[in-house]
């Protein structure tokens, strides 16, 4: 089997498991949703409320789903600590892998306290939960400006910012029909961005800038009349090239953002794993959890 084939099967299992897990969600909606849009005062009455609240069998289920879900996000730790165990995947696979079960642990803790907000200590852990997730969203934007590889480095840019002075050449004669202007323009997006970012403000307009070009890339890449898979090569290539761009032009603040966000974020999260542990203890302990998850 080779790596490639590795690859995509892993890329493949992420992404099944991220829709098995939507499937489910959806399907508590639908089961639940007479339940979860009944009135708060109302819902001792109401059929499903021994299988949906928060300590019944269905609404423990979907807590032990959320926690495990949360819990499972420590294996992108893990695997950074093993990086040489290549045989375990990519850490960018690890790292989907950690963004799906921070985004779908929220959902199923949610569908657990049957869209009620806690209060008391695991209120606080609630509250932890979602500004770790709010946090971690914010944390994969940061890491998207990153550098991928040593080429961010800006002697490679310029060499590669050469490089696209013969694309146009090279695309032209593959494409005697093409339009020279169209795809000038396009490679023009890519070759004259001239931007820093020294600021928050900075860094964020040097962002929309790229993305107003990426999106323009394509457009004119089409209007030069290029064939689809001459569209799609190029635009690829133009498009690294100006990412890099400004992964290398942001580079001083993206990295200070980091550090800020690693201050914020790790605190929060290890807050809430110390409130859902004695939560769960609570629950097993205290509150006859395991007999109506195993009754």
């Amino acid at each position: 089997m080779t790596e490639s084939l590795w690859t995509r099967i892993i890329r493949g299992m992420i992404w099944l498991f991220f829709v098995w897990l939507l499937a489910i969600v959806a399907t508590v909606l639908v089961f639940g949703l007479g339940y979860y849009t009944t009135a708060t005062a109302e819902r001792l009455a109401h059929p499903l409320h021994d299988i949906m609240r928060p300590g019944a069998t269905g609404g423990l289920w979907l807590g032990v789903t959320g926690t495990t879900l949360m819990l499972a996000m420590l294996s992108y730790t893990v695997r950074k600590f093993l990086l040489s165990w290549s045989f375990l995947g990519s850490p960018a696979h690890w790292l989907h892998f950690h963004i799906i079960c921070g985004v779908m642990g929220p959902i199923f803790i949610l569908l657990h306290t049957s869209f009620q907000w806690p209060d008391g200590l695991i209120g606080i852990g609630f509250w932890c939960m979602v500004l770790v997730a709010l946090s971690g969203t914010f944390g994969r934007y940061v890491y998207g400006h990153f550098p991928r590889t040593a080429a961010g480095r800006s002697e490679d840019l310029e060499e590669a910012r050469e490089a696209l002075v013969q694309l146009r050449a090279d695309v032209v004669a593959a494409c005697p029909k093409a339009s020279g202007e169209s795809i000038a323009t396009a490679i023009g997006l890519a070759r004259d961005l001239d931007r820093k970012a020294h600021s928050i403000r900075e860094w964020i307009a040097l962002d929309l800038e790229v993305r107003r070009r990426r999106d323009l890339i394509p457009v004119h890449l089409a209007r030069a009349g290029l064939p689809a898979q001459a569209q799609q090569d190029v635009g690829t290539r133009l498009t690294e090239q100006l990412l890099a761009k400004r992964n290398l032009e942001a580079w001083s603040i993206t990295a200070k953002l980091f550090q800020w966000w690693h201050l914020f974020h790790e605190p929060l999260a290890k807050a809430m794993y110390v409130i859902v542990t004695l939560h769960i203890l609570e629950a097993f302990v205290f509150g006859g959890a395991m007999q109506r998850l195993f009754p």
